[in-house]
């Protein structure tokens, strides 16, 4: 058995990346990374959902009709609900290939920059445009969402390229967990501006100054977008993408075993960070080092390494052990964004439907809306989140999906089968909201997220996740366009049926995922590309 002193030598890590830390004491390192990834995703969170509430403002501004449905918008709004979306697919495929592709430090920092500048474009929308104003928001929400895109493969490789093994699952877990966090503050902020503007509303019937509202409302997020982007720039790559990046320059470190951040001694066996052999494709967290790796070579060195950076993802999934994975993470996420989404940005439109939000006076209604979402956010979203932070490295990834989704698929029957006994008990509805929103979390909300950053390698983890959460973008956009459409011609009580039905089919698909609980999905990679040049070699 190699020594400590002989199998690695681990000046080169930074704090956040070495391991002999207790698994909830964070170092200072390790705090200020989730701080710089986690403030994205509540900014993110922010900009998605916000457009529930402000969609409300919209339609009385612009037609002075109280209702999620905008008549004279396409499909009833459905398309003003799904521009983010219909943005994240691109930023979430085009932003986690370039991560994979020219590094995490290159890019990070840059999606940031877009949904910013997009959110500046979109409260500066002229109300002259009347009608119009739906369309101009529609493009640069579309704009807006692109960035938001990119947060999630970007932020997700960065944790979990950092992350050691024994608590990977929950620093990844608590950047997402911060959606719920952006949601409820967002709730929150919407009933505070509409508390400050309540005598010209209300009293004094000057509803024109809700025209402020929901440009305050959005515009506010700006400032900790600014203050994030300055520190994900100055952020340094990772040890385990250094070693990517080597090995794509002298592919030859394979065969020596010798990638930043992978350790194999002399008999194939893997090594932690005490010299003990590794059992089970797991390690301390992946961050040995060994020989330092060669880099340089050149031009030529270098336009060959960014050649074999593209190649990466058709080579790896071209094999059917990691092409099924992708198809596991890509249909789970899609199928439980239909259901997620279909809920969370037609909230609105349900709590409406059921009397929740009945008044016809502008504000009171306004008000009886934000109140509503405030409290199945802080019922159910933030719980959910954080049940899954703490029992992750316990129950496992698998366990919680499957978990969650049949949870959700019952309180979704029940839903639909009371409907009309739900629709008379108000308190009851808002319970199943809030379990609703606690299984989401508590469950494949969280879960479709963590999994894919966690059992693909490094080499194409931002493309891997990124193509997963597109999927998942694609199943929103499609509740985006038809639930309110379908909620107003089948009734709500079918969709939330049909909610049922998705919900079962979902579950399958997480058996095609290996439980990544402990598991190095880079060792595990290292090993089969040796594996294959050994077979190669010997061919030859």
């Amino acid at each position: 058995m190699l020594s400590t002193a002989d199998a690695f030598d681990d000046s080169h890590l930074t704090e956040v990346e070495r391991e002999n830390q207790s698994r909830w004491k964070l170092t200072w390192p390790e705090l200020k990374l989730l701080f710089i990834a986690s403030t994205g995703f509540f900014i993110d969170a922010y900009d998605l959902f916000n457009i529930n509430l402000t969609i409300i403002i919209l339609n009385f501004v612009v037609n002075k009709k109280l209702s999620g449905t905008i008549a004279n918008a396409s499909l009833e709004g459905g398309v003003l609900k799904a521009a983010a979306n219909i943005g994240c697919v691109v930023g979430q495929i085009g932003f986690g290939l370039a991560g994979d592709v020219f590094g995490r430090k290159a890019i990070y920092g840059t999606e940031m920059i877009v949904t910013t500048v997009a959110t500046i474009l979109i409260i500066s929308g002229p109300l002259s445009l009347g009608a119009g104003l739906f369309t101009y928001i529609t493009i640069f929400r579309v704009f807006m969402g692109v960035g938001i895109g990119g947060d999630y493969p970007m932020s997700a490789s960065v944790v979990a390229d950092r992350a050691n093994l024994r608590r990977r699952g929950t620093m990844v877990t608590f950047i997402f967990a911060m959606q719920g966090w952006g949601s409820f503050v967002g709730g929150v902020i919407f009933i505070i501006l509409l508390a400050i503007y309540k005598k010209g509303v209300e009293d004094h019937h000057h509803t024109g100054q809700l025209n402020s509202v929901w440009r305050i409302y959005t515009g506010l997020i700006i400032i900790p977008a600014v203050i994030t982007i300055v520190q994900r720039m100055l952020m340094t790559e990772s040890t385990r993408m250094q070693g990517v990046q080597a090995v794509r320059e002298d592919p030859s470190l394979i065969t020596k075993g010798q990638v930043k951040g992978i350790r194999l001694d002399h008999n194939g066996e893997k090594i932690d960070h005490n010299g003990e052999k590794i059992v089970d494709g797991s390690d301390a967290g992946g961050e040995q080092e060994a020989t330092p790796p060669v880099t340089g070579g050149g031009l030529a060195a270098t336009k060959a390494a960014k050649a074999r950076a593209w190649r990466d993802a058709r080579d790896y999934f071209s094999e059917w052990r990691h092409l099924k994975v992708l198809i596991g993470t890509t249909m789970s996420w899609f199928l439980l964004d239909i259901i997620f989404y279909g809920i969370s940005l037609n909230q609105s439109i349900f709590i409406s439907a059921l009397g929740l939000a009945s008044s016809k006076d502008p504000w009171e209604f306004l008000w009886q809306q934000g109140v509503a979402n405030v409290i199945i956010a802080i019922g159910g979203f933030l719980p959910g989140y954080y049940f899954t932070l703490f029992t992750i490295e316990y129950l496992g990834r698998k366990t919680i999906q499957i978990m969650g989704l049949s949870m959700n698929a019952i309180i979704f029957a029940v839903m639909a089968g009371k409907y009309t006994a739900l629709k008379a008990n108000p308190s009851g509805l808002i319970a199943c909201f809030i379990f609703l929103q606690f299984f989401f979390n508590f469950g494949a909300n969280a879960t479709t997220f963590v999994i894919p950053a966690e059992v693909f390698p490094t080499r194409v983890r931002g493309f891997s996740h990124g193509l997963s959460a597109a999927c998942g973008k694609c199943g929103a956009i499609i509740a985006s366009l038809a639930v309110s459409i379908m909620s107003t011609n089948v009734g709500a009580n079918n969709v939330l049926w049909l909610f049922f039905g998705i919900a079962v089919v979902a579950i399958p698909f997480t058996f095609l995922i290996p439980e990544t609980k402990d598991r190095d999905a880079d060792v595990i990679d290292l090993e089969e590309r040796q594996a294959a040049m050994s077979h190669n070699s010997g061919k030859a």
